[in-house]
Parts: structure tokens; C-alpha cells; sequence
């Protein structure tokens, strides 16, 4: 089936000129070795990309002290678990007929969006220099946005868990691609994102109307972090199982259609997660299955086909 990412994330795509080929299964991205002169020559040139550039260039060496570290552990996590409660489930539940309860959070873009490569890299993106950052981006130290770029910084900068087979964080498009083509060892490779309103939705019970299994050798997921501009962390596991999964409101009868990720094995994750409080399951148990909410993208190996168990 075809499936469809945000309309900004597909532009954005078009604008690198990187080939996309249609096919009934989605797109796939086949890129030839001169990726980084089509990359450069696709890049986009509007004026908001210029005022960054022109402002990092210009910015005086200011030495601002540096910010006190918020306390993670005093983080209200209200809505982080509601949120969970609608995003986690078990993968019997993705079967025809089933009913799955979800919440669909309002889509969160970051205010500068997507930069090219030659822009964000001229922004320094490491906790060590946070300071300048915040001080060439304009971003008082003691606000909640430079909390929440410390906490993007310190996830990103976390190493790679036990499980995991891959683990990056791409601060530009050309970034994404590339490190989600390293990350699979291969250049066709085809993104998957859930077909979710930019609105969102309140959270309901859904009935799952048709199950599309996502072939694939493997997978790389990617998730937005909270920063000035967008910044996706990604991360390679194995013995994971895809879906893209249609599914029908009971209460609003609003039709989706999600991208959804299910964990097989879960031994090595720590037994606090919060999906296993949620799903009642532990490490080592039950499958652990959540959607990806909208604009978070999976990445698909396309070069060998997998059975779908």
C-alpha cells in the first residue's frame, strides 16, 4: 500500500533532488555516489536559511556562563505518561477487528525547521558548547528552551544502549539520510511515517480496519527532539517487526493510518521503561509495539525482503 509522510518532510526531500522512485509500497531512495554534489546543489536558498547563516557568522565570541543543569529526575512526566497510555500496545492487538486505544499529540515543529547541512553544521551541536549555541542563536541560558536543547544535547551524547545496533543524531536532512543509509549498509533504503493530522486527536479507541506488514532486511527509527531547529535521534535494533496499520476512530470515526514499530526482544531494556508498566509486561516478556507519532520517520533496508512473522 502506499503510505505518506508529512507534506513538509516529503518537500523537503524534493528539494535534495535526491531520485525518489514511486512504488506501490512507498518511496524508495536510491542514491548514486555523487550524493554530496546533488546534495549541495539541491540545497535550499530561502531567506529565513540566509538570516541563520548571516547570524552565525556574525556573532560576536561572547563567553555567557554557563547554565545550571536542570534536574531530569524533577521533570514533570504527567504528560509524558499520558502520552504513553496512548502510545504503547501489544502486537496481538494488530490483527483485524482488534480495538486499539491511541492518542494523537498536536505535532510539534521546531521553529527554525529542517536546515541544510552547511547551516547547522556551522552550529556548534554539542552539550560542551551549549553556551555559545545559546549565545549565537540569541536563547537566554536560564530559559525552557535551553533546558530542553541541555536535554536533546544529553540524550544525544548517551551511549549506544545495550540492544542496539545503531545509534545517531542527524541535525539536517542530508544528515538523516545518509546516517540511516550507514546505519543499514546499504543506499536504497525507503522512508515510513505515519499518516497522522498535524492537529491530532484526543485520545479513543481505534478499530483496526487492515494490517500492512513493511518488508524490509531491517529498520532505522527516528525520533524529533526538542530543539531550535529539527533534530532526529535514530536508532537500529534488531528483531523488530513493522506494520502500517488503518485504523477507524470509534468515537470521531476519524481514519488514520500508522506506522507501527513492535520490540520482540526486550531483554536488554531496563525493567523501569514505562512501557512495561503500561503493557503490564517486563523485560525478556511480550512484544512491546507503539506508532510513530507524526513526523517521526522509519527508515527501511530494501535490499532483501524479509518474511513478515
Amino acid at each position: 500500500m502506499a503510505c505518506e509522510m508529512p507534506q513538509e518532510l516529503y518537500q523537503e526531500f524534493e528539494k535534495l533532488n535526491l531520485g525518489f522512485v514511486s512504488h506501490t509500497e512507498g518511496i524508495i531512495i536510491e542514491v548514486e555516489p555523487t550524493l554530496e554534489q546533488e546534495i549541495r546543489k539541491g540545497q535550499l536558498e530561502d531567506v529565513k536559511i540566509k538570516e541563520i547563516k548571516e547570524s552565525i557568522e556574525a556573532a560576536p565570541p561572547k563567553q555567557p556562563s554557563s547554565p545550571s543543569r536542570p534536574s531530569r529526575a524533577g521533570r514533570d512526566h504527567s504528560a509524558d505518561e499520558y502520552l504513553a497510555k496512548g502510545l504503547f500496545f501489544h502486537e496481538d492487538l494488530v490483527q483485524v477487528g482488534k480495538t486499539l486505544t491511541l492518542y494523537f499529540p498536536v505535532a510539534a515543529s521546531a521553529p527554525l525547521g529542517l536546515l541544510p547541512r552547511r547551516v547547522a553544521d556551522a552550529i556548534p551541536f554539542s552539550a560542551s558548547s551549549l553556551p555559545a549555541t545559546l549565545a549565537r542563536l540569541g536563547i537566554a541560558s536560564d530559559s525552557a528552551q535551553a533546558a530542553a536543547m541541555e536535554e536533546t544535547l544529553y540524550m544525544c551524547e548517551l551511549p549506544q544502549k545495550a540492544g542496539e545496533a545503531a545509534k545517531f543524531c542527524a541535525t539536517s536532512l542530508e544528515a538523516l539520510v545518509e546516517g540511516s543509509m550507514a546505519a543499514l549498509g546499504t543506499r536504497r533504503i525507503r522512508p515510513v511515517t505515519s499518516g497522522l493530522p498535524r492537529s491530532g486527536a484526543p485520545k479513543q479507541p481505534y478499530t483496526v480496519r487492515a494490517v500492512h506488514p513493511v518488508d524490509g532486511a531491517s529498520f532505522v527509527s527516528c525520533h524529533d527532539h526538542d530543539y531550535p531547529y529539527t533534530v532526529y535521534m535514530c536508532h537500529n535494533t534488531p528483531s523488530t517487526r513493522a506494520y502500517m496499520v488503518e485504523l477507524e476512530g470509534a468515537r470521531s470515526g476519524l481514519a488514520v493510518t500508522v506506522a507501527a514499530i513492535c520490540h520482540a526482544d526486550t531483554s536488554s531494556w531496563n525493567a523501569e521503561h514505562v512501557s512495561f508498566r503500561i503493557l503490564g509486561t517486563k523485560p525478556g516478556g511480550a512484544p512491546v509495539c507503539h506508532y510513530l507519532p507524526y513526523g517521526h520517520n522509519l527508515w527501511v533496508n530494501m535490499e532483501a525482503n524479509r518474511s513478515s512473522s
